[in-house]
């Protein structure tokens, strides 16, 4: 099922169908998206409602955990010491800049409170997803009706409630999926750009170097970059772009606290430390509750991740295999959500049904399900959902 042909020097150039979305198309994508925003904000209000505080508005309701360090950030910028949480230990360093600077500019512009911000840049970098995950899929040969289906999947992904809140997930999604995108079609400038972008988002975003130089070598083999094309020059030039926007957040950091790795040091505030991933897996069982879910959402993502392997989607489970390793090694929270805001992750679903169409209204079923009781328990402040 790797519809990524191996290319040579000697091939006429990569496979790039049009970009143009038709109008049939454009309607189902502003569809899937105004449908998943009616539905997920609409569950968000009535589970507050009835669950949680009924004086709180569905935007409101949809700013939790992270929503609120960004809003700091905004209104008054990164901290000069730690001093947040109860035992004061706890600074906004851990949150890179891109997300909460373009959310701040255009609530500056609009003359808005920084939440509308939020939610407005989280909107709109979402709507921008739909039709990047469709090109994508289409770029892979898999068919319009499996491009549909995954832009349907998209939007009620199992946890959508992150797609919705003030987190950088859609911003991150759109640009995972733009980078891809122009990696398979091999315009590595446009993934020079998007990488700066990337990693000005989340940190993990500096390891987009690795399936994009996967991809590169699939396509001219390793002794096109002994021989210094012009093409392995644009390649090598994306992978030396791609971290820019972290190393320019550590200069940064550096110059207000004297710790140029202050984004990671802080993480301990949130009890995050280093050890075997294979032992925070294993602690979730023996703590049970809800550290037994993630564990088992742990398994979840490994299944998908060797099914990526095994389809010789190298570059996708590459990145799923690494995205979803690092931040295991400090701890099972957040395992799902980071999880499921990987392209790699919806890619192997969707090759999945693929396979197996009969299938996909099961699947959209059940990821419409899950996302409806994370939806109502996220805003809700259940922890097990960060």
């Amino acid at each position: 099922m790797n519809d990524m042909t191996t290319m040579t020097p000697d091939n006429v150039g990569p496979y790039r169908p049009s970009l143009r979305i038709s109008g049939r198309d454009w309607l189902m994508i502003i569809a899937a998206f105004v449908l998943s925003r009616v539905a997920l904000y609409g569950i968000g209000y009535f589970g507050v409602q009835l669950y949680g505080s009924p004086e709180i508005g569905p935007l409101q309701a949809y700013c939790q955990f992270d929503c609120v360090w960004f809003q700091r950030i905004i209104e008054n910028g990164y901290d000069l010491y730690p001093r947040w949480l109860s035992k004061g230990n706890a600074a906004n360093w851990a949150f890179m800049p891109l997300y909460p600077i373009l959310s701040g500019m255009l609530s500056n512009l609009l003359n808005v409170e920084s939440l509308i911000g939020l939610m407005l840049v989280t909107n709109i970098s979402f709507f921008a997803s739909l039709p990047l995950i469709l090109l994508v899929l289409r770029q892979l040969k898999l068919g319009d009706e499996t491009a549909r289906f995954g832009v349907w999947l998209l939007a009620f992904s199992p946890f959508s409630a992150y797609f919705v809140s003030g987190y950088t997930e859609s911003m991150f999604m759109a640009l995972m999926l733009g980078m891809f995108l122009f990696a398979y079609r091999e315009q590595w400038l446009m993934v020079a750009l998007l990488g700066v972008f990337i990693s000005s988002t989340r940190n993990l975003g500096v390891m987009m170097v690795f399936p994009v130089l996967i991809l590169a070598l699939q396509a001219y083999g390793w002794r096109e970059f002994f021989r210094f094309t012009e093409r392995a020059f644009r390649v090598v030039f994306a992978l030396w772009m791609i971290p820019l926007g972290l190393f320019a957040y550590m200069v940064y950091l550096y110059h207000l606290t004297g710790d140029a790795l202050a984004f990671k040091h802080i993480q301990v505030a949130w009890g995050r430390y280093m050890d075997s991933p294979l032992d925070w897996w294993l602690s979730g069982f023996e703590l049970g509750g809800r550290k037994s879910y993630l564990s088992i959402m742990v398994m979840f993502g490994w299944a998908l991740n060797l099914y990526l392997f095994s389809q010789k989607r190298w570059a996708e489970a590459t990145l799923m295999f690494i995205c979803c390793t690092i931040p295991l090694m400090t701890g099972l929270n957040a395992m799902p959500r980071y999880m499921f805001g990987l392209y790699p992750t919806i890619l192997a679903i969707v090759l999945l049904t693929h396979r197996w169409p009969a299938i996909r209204p099961a699947v959209l079923c059940i990821s419409g399900m899950v996302a409806s009781f994370i939806a109502v328990a996220f805003v809700n402040f259940k922890f097990f959902t960060v």
